[in-house]
């Protein structure tokens, strides 16, 4: 069984930068992360992790939620509005792996999905809401 620990994951930007998620929370069904730096709970980017082992399969699920908060224009008569989130972001990759798989099935499988997420087709339909044709 691995420790949690942070998850340093690089950012989107032109120059990316490392955002450090460190442990929130770890039961045996989940494991939870948090970028804490922008010091507003309720916007807090996280990250997620389960991994169900059954008898015939385990699944896999990790999960990245990006919280967006309302930008807050001045104030009313002095008094500044509660943060609040405008809207979330999520990915979330899952994975099935048969009971019956070798290492070498979970490894290809692994590497099939990181690179199509990385795949000009899949950043142009993020990116640019752009379909295949």
């Amino acid at each position: 069984m691995a420790a949690i620990s942070n998850l340093v994951l690089a950012d989107g930007q032109a120059t990316p930068v490392n955002k450090t998620f460190t442990p929130m929370d770890c039961t045996s069904a989940l494991a939870t992360w948090t970028d804490r730096s922008s010091g507003i709970a309720l916007g807090m980017p996280s990250v997620t992790l389960s991994l169900a082992v059954g008898r015939e399969s385990t699944k896999m699920t990790a999960k990245v939620t990006l919280p967006v908060m309302e930008v807050i224009s001045g104030s009313d008569g002095g008094y500044t509005p509660s943060p609040k989130v405008a809207y979330t972001c999520f990915g979330k990759v899952e994975m099935v792996l048969p009971a019956r798989s070798v290492l070498q099935n979970r490894k290809d499988l692994q590497a099939f999905v990181r690179n199509l997420l990385s795949h000009a087709v899949i950043t142009k339909a993020v990116e640019e809401f752009e379909r295949p044709y």
